[in-house]
């Protein structure tokens, strides 16, 4: 079942409809919004430093949390392609809300369809990220 679930996600666009629906905000402007990580990750130069949301499949490990631009099939899912590092704390009603791992033998997981509002930085890594000002549950496709 969750194969077919994220093979869903996978087909339906999951991160990849590429399209940003503003440009970058102007001073007293409301934030841009992206349709998905990938988008915003492309828009990157442009609102570096700026405040975005972007709406995106979230997953949250011990080693943090990103935003995938593609869903990879799997159990727990993975990101692949260009993914957006989250920082800052996913409340605990969000991670309620999102599905994860049960199985004792499995990394816990969370994940699931989300919306980001916070402060984008293009990284010094090059690993872009974004800074969360406010997290909510999203239905996703």
């Amino acid at each position: 079942v969750a194969a077919a679930l994220f093979a869903i996600l996978v087909l339906t666009g999951c991160g990849t409809s590429g399209g940003a629906s503003a440009a970058p905000p102007t001073a007293g402007a409301s934030a841009a919004m992206f349709d998905d990580p990938a988008a915003l990750i492309g828009a990157i130069a442009d609102v570096d430093g700026s405040s975005v949301t972007v709406r995106g499949f979230l997953i949250v490990t011990d080693d943090g949390a990103q935003l995938c631009g593609i869903v990879l099939e799997s159990y727990p899912p993975q990101c692949g392609g260009p993914t957006l590092a989250v920082t800052g704390e996913v409340p605990q009603a969000v991670l309620d809300g999102l599905d994860t791992t049960a199985e004792p033998d499995l990394t816990k997981a969370w994940w699931g369809w989300v919306r980001v509002n916070g402060t984008v930085s293009a990284g010094t890594g090059g690993t872009p990220s974004i800074a969360i000002t406010a997290i909510e549950l999203d239905p996703g496709p």
